[in-house]
């Protein structure tokens, strides 16, 4: 979880992010940006291209690294729960791949579950060696629409074990037949959650009590001032860069 020095820079980061007239809520990239400067990470410029891998930050000199996602959720209390994508896994198309000849949609659903699991894991197998990760979490920014509430909630990300899973096609409430979704439960519990048609793996979580929460208020800068601010930081910016390259020339 973070330190509290880095709640407090959690609180700025979002704080001048929302004061950005360009930005109208914390998504994606944004998240990203602000998750790399509470952790005091180097960040790279999207313009030179995305990486496909699974961590979105890592801390090198510890070899930890973060797969982050931002959603909003009306309800942020301990216990309430939430889903998000955490991979395309078109299985049926990898069957052969996987080690899973012959598999269909009409596949005995632990049989469609053991294939997801494997291609889940294989991406953090993958994933951790390229981006040389020992210890990796999911790291989750929830936030209310209005945007003055957020909570950071950070889980473990582990291969996971195939036999904890049991797996069944969700119900159509219309037609009382199997659903769209294969839910993979543990204990009762529904942990993850398939989609045949899009072919998106659905993780389920719920906000524990050790979660941080955050509060502010939402202040947002006028235009001009936002575009005077961010030219002349820049031009400072490039000043200092450019004496700093002087001095070691």
């Amino acid at each position: 979880m973070l330190t509290n020095e880095e709640i407090e820079r959690l609180r700025q980061g979002i704080i001048a992010t929302i004061a950005s007239p360009v930005i109208g809520s914390i998504e994606d990239y944004a998240w990203e940006a602000i998750f790399h400067y509470v952790k005091n990470l180097p960040m790279s410029d999207p313009a030179s291209g995305r990486s496909k891998l699974l961590y979105d930050a890592v801390d090198r000199e510890n070899a930890i690294g973060w797969s982050l996602k931002s959603l909003q959720k009306t309800n942020l209390l301990v216990g309430s729960s939430f889903s998000f994508v955490i991979q395309r896994a078109d299985v049926i198309k990898k069957a052969d791949l996987l080690g899973f000849p012959g598999l269909t949609e009409k596949s005995p659903p632990q049989q469609i579950g053991a294939a997801i699991i494997k291609h889940l894991n294989e991406k953090i197998i993958s994933s951790r060696l390229a981006q040389a990760v020992r210890a990796s979490y999911e790291g989750i920014l929830l936030k209310t629409i209005k945007g003055t509430e957020y909570v950071y909630c950070e889980f473990a990300l582990e291969p996971l074990e195939v036999d904890a899973f049991s797996w069944n096609w969700t119900t159509d409430r219309k037609t009382g037949k199997s659903g769209a979704g294969l839910q993979g439960s543990i204990e009762g519990n529904v942990e993850l959650v398939w989609y045949k048609n899009q072919k998106q793996l659905f993780r389920a979580r719920t906000i524990p009590e050790q979660a941080t929460r955050i509060t502010v208020k939402r202040y947002r800068l006028n235009p001009a001032k936002y575009v005077e601010t961010i030219l002349s930081s820049l031009e400072e910016q490039s000043t200092q860069q450019s004496s700093d390259e002087d001095n070691f020339a």
